[in-house]
């Protein structure tokens, strides 16, 4: 993935395998704004959204799951 760090992939599959943001950030050891702001980053530099946001719910996209 070009231009995406480590710590973006790091989160990336923590919050893939939680499906919660709070966990998510709870996994990877970060607090829950600095996990989604990385996960917004990457959202931004592949220009697609990776996860569906709905309320307490969390879901991934057809492309995050191709990645």
């Amino acid at each position: 993935m070009i231009g995406l760090t480590v710590r973006q992939m790091q989160y990336f599959e923590a919050l893939a395998q939680t499906l919660h943001f709070g966990r998510a950030a709870k996994l990877a050891g970060v607090s829950q704004p600095a996990l989604s702001s990385q996960i917004a980053e990457m959202e931004l530099r592949l220009n697609c959204r990776l996860f569906e946001r709905g309320g307490k719910s969390v879901r991934m996209t057809d492309e995050a799951l191709a990645m």
